[in-house]
């Protein structure tokens, strides 16, 4: 690209950016207006807004409310309801195209987001038709970390989208208020990348990857969101890709204009400038001025992260800085390879951090060994443990899991089903600590747990979180009971929780301690009695819970495919109680 082209590019770039300004302010300023010293550009400025009036249809996802304003108080929208069916509640937010609502889908009873666009933006039908059909599109991206839509249409004259409704907060607030470690960071960006990977695999590049349009739900998964400006593979053949994003997450051959270049290693770039935020706090290229931005991003390479972050492992930094390459041919080729090599690096830490465990617990042993040649008659012990330090037998012994730990078992999951535990926690860390789980890695789980600090779930469709806190140190019974009708969620035998029925897809093994086999985060910390697994719903209502749980009768309504308890561990063998014959094995992630 000659010296004239690059000035003509960034000229373009900077229209762009003020027309995106004033129609944030509700203004259209006309192309020829802005390009009254450059007529040269007014055409192909025309054709960029034209792309961005009609893909501004599905941007401003938001994770949260703004305050009640004026401007709402005389909304004639709310408390309307559209096409019969959405209920708009509250205002969520409001740009230059239209406004977001918090809102109710009567028909399949549940909170949604409702976008409905200004009057004077959808002034014909063919406007209206290319806004529907950029929903569409985006209706195709049926993934559980994108942002689903599921309605679009209008009312009179009102043209609207409905989409989930994402109750937490933004990734951008994440780092602004409790930024993660260095795990959490990669943990959340693999997820991302799976998102991204599927985004691609239908067609799509993002082109806008960054933190404000990452959500964060209340159970601390991410969300990828905004496919404003999204092109398909077809755009890029063609050269309709609009020429615009967020100029710090953008990649070289965005900046320079090398069109021939941009592909899904673009959204690679972006997802490497967002972990490198996630790691330092700070973005790769501090540039004060657009042009000094650009010229950082096109030619200097950022601060390796470990300078700024030395608690990020070198396969981290190594990770984070290959995403960045200057060149799309030396990053990662695709989304899921990132995802795959940042999963590595929690697999690494995982094992480093057992050596280091068995290091200790050798030098307990033989500390141990030495006190017990000398043991005093009046010394006793309640129960026997096995050389990994979980306590096997013994009228005390329980299952004790120290946060790698976990019992693989051979039953495929299935709906309905009953999981319920006599759980007795340890330690609360910043995660989920899953008590029975079972996934297909990074897409769909189904699992009872401790979210935070309170009891909660997932089912294949979304994730349940109650208010109730399962207390440290002390014996809780937690239960749930994926139904037909719906899933239910119990503490002590009082049912607390209640949401939409699941449908099992694709069959993976029930783990104890975990929430799947491949997982390397969300362990048990802490110490299980009894855990039990049953065919159909065992409760409806409130119960008394079992002490201890045992082989059912014959004639049980619910029956029981798995328990286990301290008393049935052999070894690395755990003895299903259940009659069953599911044993299951110990194992710790990674080994």
């Amino acid at each position: 690209m000659t010296e004239q082209q690059q000035n003509a590019e960034d000229k373009l770039a900077s229209l762009l950016v003020q027309w995106e300004e004033a129609w944030d302010l509700n203004e259209d300023i006309p192309a020829s207006d802005l390009c009254a010293d450059c007529p040269e550009l007014v055409e192909p400025l025309e054709r960029q807004i034209a792309m961005l009036k009609k893909m501004a249809w599905m941007k401003q996802d938001a994770a949260g409310e703004v305050p009640r304003s004026a401007a709402e108080e005389t909304d004639p929208l709310l408390g309307k309801t559209l096409a019969g069916r959405y209920r708009i509640d509250r205002l969520i937010d409001e740009g230059g195209f239209g406004r977001v609502y918090r809102g109710f889908d009567s028909e399949l009873q549940r909170q949604v987001a409702i976008k409905v666009a200004r009057p004077e933006r959808v002034r014909s039908a063919e406007q209206a038709d290319d806004l529907l059909e950029e929903a569409r599109r985006a209706a195709r991206l049926r993934h559980p970390g994108i942002v689903s839509v599921h309605d679009a249409g209008r009312d009179n004259g009102q043209v609207f989208i409905v989409s989930d409704l994402i109750e937490g907060e933004s990734l951008a607030d994440l780092i602004a208020t409790s930024r993660p470690g260095p795990a959490e960071a990669a943990r959340l960006l693999a997820e991302i990348a799976d998102a991204l990977q599927f985004a691609h695999d239908q067609g799509f590049v993002h082109f806008d990857i960054k933190p404000s349009n990452i959500l964060i739900d209340r159970q601390g998964r991410p969300l990828l969101t905004d496919f404003g400006i999204a092109a398909s593979a077809e755009q890029l053949l063609r050269g309709e890709a609009v020429n615009s994003g967020t100029l710090p997450y953008m990649a070289p051959e965005q900046v320079s204009g090398e069109v021939h270049l941009i592909d899904a290693r673009t959204d690679v770039h972006a997802l490497g400038v967002v972990f490198y935020e996630l790691l330092t706090g700070r973005l790769p290229h501090q540039g004060r001025t657009p042009t000094a931005l650009r010229e950082q991003i096109l030619l200097r390479q950022p601060a390796p992260p470990r300078s700024i972050n030395p608690a990020a492992s070198k396969q981290i930094e190594q990770v984070c800085l290959r995403a960045l390459a200057k060149h799309p041919a030396d990053r990662f080729a695709t989304a899921d390879e990132l995802a795959t090599s940042l999963r590595k690096c929690l697999t690494v830490k995982s094992q480093a951090g057992d050596r280091g465990w068995l290091i200790a617990v050798g030098s307990i042993l033989a500390a141990v060994a030495l006190l017990m040649a000398f043991q005093p008659s009046w010394l006793g012990h309640s129960g026997s443990s096995d050389n990994s330090g979980r306590m096997s037998s013994g009228a005390d012994g329980v299952l004790a899991f120290d946060g790698f730990s976990r019992i693989v078992t051979p039953v495929v999951r299935f709906a309905p089903v009953t999981l319920e535990a006599w759980v007795r926690p340890s330690k609360y860390e910043n995660r989920s600590h899953y008590v029975i789980g079972s996934d297909i890695p990074s897409k769909w789980r189904i699992g009872l747990g401790i979210l935070g600090v309170k009891l909660g779930g997932e089912r294949i469709e979304g994730a349940m979180k109650s208010e109730q806190v399962v207390p440290l140190a002390q014996w809780s019974h937690i239960a749930t009971v994926f139904a037909k009708a719906e899933t239910r969620f119990y503490f002590n035998g009082r049912l607390i929780l209640a949401g939409p029925p699941t449908a099992i897809s694709g069959g993976t093994h029930f783990v104890v301690g975990n929430v799947g086999e491949n997982n390397p985060l969300e362990f048990f910390l802490g110490q299980i009695r009894s855990v039990r697994i049953s065919a159909g719903e065992r409760y409806a209502d409130d119960f008394q819970p079992e002490e201890q749980f045992t082989k059912d009768a014959d004639a049980a309504p619910a029956k029981a495919v798995l328990i286990y308890d301290g008393s049935s561990v052999e070894g690395e063998r755990v003895i299903d109680l259940s009659g069953a014959g599911n044993h299951g094995r110990w194992e710790r992630f990674g080994l």
